[in-house]
């Protein structure tokens, strides 16, 4: 049996300008981190040339099947799209796992994709580099299961660690984000982050943004381009360890994300937010596109429990979680070694 794991991402600055139908025109940044929050691969070989996979996290079930045959699922899909992908032929059981619930906002389905395209590439002998996996697991995204994604939840996936991830229509640059010991730990210490309780689908929000995108919407652009210089702000202050100003601009990002589109906030989000501020936190985000999962705020120490009592009452419990400085990675036993 082979287990693969992939951290989640906390995305803090830049989201939106990953999508190419802005950075190939404008540029793109992004500051994030991955998580010791995690997406499973399970990989079990079969005594048949069949395929089949589980996905407990949607209770489905795909059923053994000839490569040939495969089609693609809802809830297995990754796992089928992968597979055709790289013409992967031999006889194999596939489990599906996450940490953190769909929908959830911090890149779960491209980290399983990153995930599956790690661990398949490695039983086919194909020595894939952090960029060749995160290109490959978008191309399976946008490409063949049509996701309205950006690429940043790939490559922070597949990178690991806190970094700054730029965007043009040449390349995509990783640049590590070095912080001392201490500051990382201070800065891990006032990230708050709390279940808001209402999966989203992101779909439909990303469309929205990539369709005003081509539209040139003027708010939608400007406010892409105001994050961007964000993100690159954000960068400054870590470098001169400012974490205070890092609070602040999570604030101005998450006013200026508001603007990609009507459905990226809501009331109840609004009032969610309102009441972090009124209770000690400095700024704060949706995490991933918007409109539900959970939320991430930036409250120092002495303000915190007041913070996570105020929101107890209205229905949000904190998640727990470390900053996650480690690439994918494959645990391997013996009887795997006839799939290679």
């Amino acid at each position: 049996m082979i287990i693969g794991l992939s951290p989640v991402r906390l995305s803090f600055a830049g989201g939106g300008t990953d999508m190419p139908e802005f950075y190939e025109n404008h540029g793109g940044s992004v500051i994030a981190t991955t998580i010791n929050h995690f997406t499973y691969t399970i990989i079990h070989p079969r005594f048949d040339n069949l395929f089949q996979a589980f996905s407990p996290d949607f209770q489905k079930y795909y059923t053994a099947s000839k490569y040939d045959k495969i089609q693609i699922q809802d809830g297995t899909e990754i796992a089928s799209s992968v597979i055709k992908y790289f013409k992967f032929k031999k006889g194999v059981n596939v489990i599906l796992s996450s940490d953190v619930p769909a929908g959830s906002g911090l890149g779960a389905s491209s980290s399983l994709a990153v995930n599956l395209v790690n661990v398949i590439s490695y039983l086919k002998g194909e020595h894939l580099s952090k960029t060749e996996i995160a290109e490959k697991a978008f191309h399976i995204g946008r490409k063949i299961l049509h996701w309205p994604i950006g690429k940043q939840d790939e490559y922070v996936s597949s990178f690991g660690g806190f970094n700054a991830v730029k965007f043009s229509k040449e390349r995509v640059s990783v640049q590590p984000i070095n912080l001392s010991k201490s500051l990382l730990s201070e800065l891990q210490t006032n990230l708050l982050l709390f279940r808001e309780g209402n999966t989203r689908n992101s779909s439909t929000i990303l469309t929205t943004q990539i369709n005003m995108i081509k539209k040139k919407n003027p708010d939608t652009l400007s406010s892409l381009i105001a994050v961007k210089n964000l993100a690159f702000d954000m960068h400054k202050s870590l470098k001169q360890s400012d974490i205070t100003k890092f609070g602040e601009l999570l604030h101005q990002g998450w006013l200026a994300k508001k603007k990609f589109a009507k459905n990226v906030s809501n009331s109840r989000i609004d009032k969610i937010y309102d009441v972090a501020l009124k209770n000690g936190a400095l700024g704060g985000k949706i995490t991933g596109a918007g409109g539900g999962g959970h939320m991430l705020f930036y409250c120092e120490k002495p303000d915190q429990k007041k913070l996570e009592k105020k929101l107890k009452t209205l229905g949000l419990n904190r998640v727990k979680f470390s900053f996650y400085k480690n690439s994918p990675k494959i645990l391997e036993t013996s009887d795997m070694m006839n799939l290679k």
